[in-house]
């Protein structure tokens, strides 16, 4: 008594794959650069609010994560957002390096908020386990078109 799933090979087939299903190698590079700007992003929104308690700004940054994640997952497959993941997570860490005159753009002090003493971490944990947790859902998540049920058979 299971249901079966019918895949259409129609118009309402995704652009971006081909008759295999999987991305083109140009539409899954496109999760680098989507990546780069997600990192930098996030990390300059990240602290916001952190000092007084409320940290909307790190909520923002991992919202931006999250539908990033989710539409080049839709759109380049696994493969894409792995890149994806890449390029974010060494921008991030890029970000969090001295800077030439020795000034730190994501810097770890004894402030007294939690959230401001541990944003550093929770950015860059939140960052990789985000596009980790969207790389494991299955791929019928990001499915580009309606399933068409079948009825059951008795």
């Amino acid at each position: 008594m299971k249901s079966q799933v019918s895949k259409s090979k129609g118009p309402a087939a995704s652009h971006s794959t081909g008759e295999s299903g999987k991305a083109s190698p140009f539409r899954c590079l496109l999760g680098l650069p989507i990546g780069l700007v997600v990192g930098v992003l996030g990390t300059l929104v990240q602290r916001s609010g952190a000092a007084q308690g409320l940290p909307w700004g790190m909520v923002l940054a991992y919202l931006l994560v999250a539908l990033a994640a989710w539409w080049v997952r839709c759109d380049s497959g696994t493969m894409g957002l792995a890149l994806h993941l890449v390029a974010s997570t060494v921008t991030v860490w890029l970000l969090s390096m001295r800077g030439p005159g020795g000034d730190v753009l994501m810097p770890y002090a004894n402030f007294p908020a939690f959230f401001a003493k541990y944003a550093v971490f929770l950015w860059m944990g939140g960052l990789v386990l985000i596009q980790t947790l969207a790389i494991c859902l299955p791929s019928s998540w990001f499915a580009d078109g309606p399933l068409r049920r079948r009825g059951r058979s008795a």
